[in-house]
């Protein structure tokens, strides 16, 4: 009996360290948490309003530092806020649940169907990133201005277009154009 004893112990152990084996050689979670970057309170959304070599390479004036340090600190704390009022919620929890599902299913189709389902729960971070950047744009000069134009340009090409609403239909048929203007 006690040898029965010592060899379940032995198993018991031996499934033990084997669990956390595989816990260690696990792929690491995804930016954002176990959803990814998909949705409010990715890293996207916990980025400062200036990443610090952007506000280097700015090379802001004595006069301009204190003035975007108050900006970024106003958008940091309105930031927080919508985050944590989004934290808990279920919806957006389910949205991005399926996210992560579509995305190890390889299903590009439900992913842009999801994320156009996502948006409107990112829209006010999104509006007050837009926001607080136009207060500091409009402190910078033209030279500083063309910095922050190319770093954008730069971010956007590396982190591709994000849905902005419904994807186009390919059936359908193209948005009518303009008005002409008078």
């Amino acid at each position: 009996m006690k040898s029965l004893l010592i060899a379940c112990a032995a198993v018991a152990l031996l499934a033990a360290g084997m669990t956390r084996a595989a816990e260690t050689n696990a792929p690491p979670m995804p930016p954002g948490g176990p959803g990814g970057h998909g949705g409010p309170g990715g890293p996207r959304f916990e980025m400062p309003l200036i990443p610090p070599k952007l506000m280097a390479d700015l090379a802001l004036t004595a006069d301009q530092k204190p003035k975007v340090d108050a900006i970024a600190a106003d958008f940091a704390q309105q930031r927080d806020k919508i985050l944590a009022d989004q934290k808990n919620n279920p919806a957006i929890t389910k949205l991005r649940d399926e996210i992560r599902a579509a995305r190890e299913a390889g299903d590009r189709a439900k992913i842009r169907e999801l994320r156009t389902q996502l948006a409107p729960y990112e829209k006010p971070l999104l509006d007050l990133r837009r926001e607080s950047m136009d207060k500091v744009r409009a402190l910078l000069t033209d030279a500083q201005k063309k910095t922050l134009d190319e770093a954008r340009e730069r971010f956007g090409r590396r982190n591709g277009p994000r849905p902005q609403g419904p994807p186009a239909d390919e059936s359908s048929p193209p948005p009518p154009p303009p008005p002409p203007q008078d």
